[in-house]
């Protein structure tokens, strides 16, 4: 297992994330056997990630020029979670590649990791065609610097 300043790198681990944000369990986030479904997890799996990519790079969301786009989301649930109450999201950067990065986090509930996430987002650029260009310079160095050692914070404090 790989370790970060002697901190385990597990997604369950709430110390493993430095950025972290909060959203609510709606009741329309809920099933008929009153778990927060698939579909909610989904939702806050994007809200902690576009908070997060707007904290290394402001603008990176818009839908203008450059900026992200997502390929793939997979989720793991890990438990179940229940209305009412806050989820906390944590969020961090695993991998970076040459267009693309690896977003993973972990969703809390209770002090409880209920899910885990991995997502491949894409820098593309509007203005070439929408296709998958290089990430920046300086964005991929903030990337990496992530990777190494999470520090990117948000006002939302881990569940812990």
């Amino acid at each position: 297992m790989e370790t970060l300043n002697d901190r385990t790198l597990e997604r369950t681990d709430a110390r493993s994330y430095a950025f972290w944000t909060r959203d609510t369990v709606r009741f329309s986030d809920i099933d008929r056997y009153r778990h927060v479904n698939n579909v909610a997890v989904a939702t806050y799996c994007e809200t902690g990630r576009v908070e997060f990519a707007e904290a290394v790079w402001p603008g990176s969301t818009a839908g203008e020029g450059a900026g992200w786009v997502i390929a793939t989301l997979t989720v793991n649930f890990r438990a179940q979670a229940h209305y009412p109450g806050d989820v906390a999201v944590g969020t961090r950067v695993e991998r970076v590649g040459r267009s693309s990065c690896t977003v993973v986090q972990g969703l809390f509930k209770d002090e409880v990791c209920f899910a885990t996430s991995e997502a491949v987002i894409v820098w593309i650029d509007l203005d070439a065609g929408g296709r998958a260009v290089p990430i920046p310079p300086e964005l991929a160095e903030r990337l990496l610097a992530e990777v190494r050692r999470p520090t990117v914070s948000a006002e939302a404090t881990n569940p812990g």
